[in-house]
């Protein structure tokens, strides 16, 4: 029984070829570490990622690059990249391979910070 009038091979309405995210082997993609992610200025609505205490003021590219090294977390870092919600602040970002869940690298990353300030 049929209940939509669609093809079965309709593409995808969100855009995309239909490559699930589990179809890549774990460690290909690397984790993408933002400044704003650590920003005590910012909301959570407006991309930061770490509990209040610990944020810091105007984090930079280059400080959660160094947190990242001293983690062992081999950081690559991307200067001129912005936040996609913030186009106009070319702040930078940190590019890091690891198999740990992206939400504890942020956390570790953020502590880390935080110590060196």
């Amino acid at each position: 029984m049929k209940i939509s009038n669609r093809a079965e091979t309709a593409p995808n309405p969100y855009g995309g070829a239909g490559i699930r995210a589990g179809s890549m082997p774990k460690g290909d993609r690397p984790i993408v570490l933002y400044p704003a992610y650590f920003d005590l200025g910012r909301t959570r609505d407006q991309g930061r990622r770490v509990a209040k205490r610990w944020a810091v003021e105007s984090p930079t590219a280059q400080e959660v690059t160094a947190a990242a090294k001293a983690l062992g977390l081999q950081p690559e870092l991307e200067e001129g990249k912005a936040f996609p919600s913030t186009p106009w602040r070319k702040e930078g970002r940190v590019l890091v391979r690891a198999d740990y869940y992206k939400t504890s690298i942020v956390q570790k990353v953020a502590k880390r910070i935080k110590e060196s300030r």
